[in-house]
């Protein structure tokens, strides 16, 4: 698998030392939000919080994994991140961004950011043993059931935010960071809470009947009036993935509904003109938005290594280095790109280095 392989030292070799000497704020601390396309870091950028955490995670992730020792980033960066974020106007819960000298840009509590604080937490703790992060983990856990339950089931979006449409993308990546916590810790009491989600995703989220993924509801989990017919390709191939991971986890009978998700992404998902994962459709199969992220295509390589055998890993691995890993400073990436594969890159957001890492782990269990 030759271009596995080369993602694979790409993200050894070139992304994570890149990351580590250029994505800290040496001014003020915490991790930048973007980077410029030379690699220079923006400041005077609001700080989302799940950014922040998920950047503390991708260097717990790499020491776990023996591919680059920063603990220390991990560790300084979520340690600040508490804080700045941690119930600065007394109450609980984390806000959900900041500013880059650590002032409160955005109070509310959203339930996305609270699942990445858990993720972070678990990794951290992991990579150095401090007690704090596991609590932190268990605390934020708390704070989601005790305040963020929905009626008809699942979380609300946020606390002093709309509350509609409801998504399913934030469900899903607490399933992830229970996942996560889960294999770390072997906590069993995880169990209840990782299947309440999968509950959702069996009733709620994939439709059988269509082999398809719906992204936005009313409360009661119908399907959002306005966005209601909106579906994502990446989301196909992040929920493959997932799926996959709770059978091995859990040691449960594999999920028909990955292999069909990710059939799906790669019949009617990708872009005719780049053969890349595309932004949007809708649910009568139209491509709506033809352009291309990096983190669409990292997912793409994940869905493949369990769904699609070691010729289409190297596949979507190739596909991803051509179009988003080259011709850009070494160990950064080409965020963007239009439908007919222009360079429409800005920046390179430090949040899509989770999704890199993701796929990273996913592949050197491959090759």
């Amino acid at each position: 698998m030759e271009h596995a392989r080369r993602f694979a030292d790409w993200g050894r070799s070139q992304a994570l030392p890149f990351w580590a000497e250029r994505g800290w704020d040496r001014r003020n601390g915490g991790f930048f939000e973007t980077l410029d396309m030379d690699g220079a870091g923006i400041t005077g950028d609001i700080r989302r919080v799940r950014a922040q955490a998920r950047q503390a995670y991708v260097f717990a992730r790499a020491a776990c994994e023996g591919w680059l020792d920063r603990t220390d980033l991990a560790e300084a960066g979520l340690d600040r991140l508490a804080r700045i974020a941690r119930s600065p106007d007394g109450q609980p819960g984390w806000v959900h961004r900041v500013h880059d000298d650590g002032r409160v840009a955005d109070s509310r509590r959203d339930f996305y950011d609270h699942a990445f604080i858990i993720l972070a937490a678990a990794w951290v703790w992991k990579a150095t043993g401090a007690g704090r992060f596991l609590d932190m983990a268990h605390e934020t856990l708390a704070f989601i059931d005790m305040h963020m339950p929905a009626d008809h089931g699942g979380y609300r979006e946020a606390i002093g935010a709309p509350l509609l449409p409801r998504r399913q993308n934030p469900h899903m990546h607490l399933f992830e960071a229970l996942l996560s916590l889960y294999e770390l810790t072997g906590e069993t009491g995880l169990v209840p809470r990782i299947d309440a989600i999968k509950g959702l995703f069996d009733r709620h989220f994939f439709v059988a009947e269509t082999g398809l993924l719906r992204e936005f509801f009313e409360p009661d989990w119908q399907p959002h009036g306005e966005k209601g017919a909106h579906v994502e390709p990446g989301h196909w191939c992040e929920w493959t993935w997932l799926l996959a991971e709770h059978a091995r986890l859990l040691e449960r009978d594999a999920d028909p509904a990955g292999p069909v998700l990710y059939r799906r992404a790669m019949e009617q998902g990708r872009s005719a003109r780049t053969g890349l994962l595309t932004a949007g459709m809708t649910t009568d199969g139209s491509i709506v938005d033809a352009r291309s992220r990096t983190w669409m295509q990292t997912e793409w390589v994940r869905a493949a290594a369990v769904a699609g055998g070691p010729g289409e890993l190297d596949q979507a691995c190739r596909a991803l280095v051509r179009w988003h890993l080259e011709g850009v400073v070494p160990g950064g990436w080409i965020d963007r790109r239009g439908a007919d594969g222009e360079d429409l890159a800005s920046g390179m957001p430090a949040s899509t280095l989770y999704h890199l890492v993701g796929a990273l782990a996913e592949v050197e269990r491959h090759l």
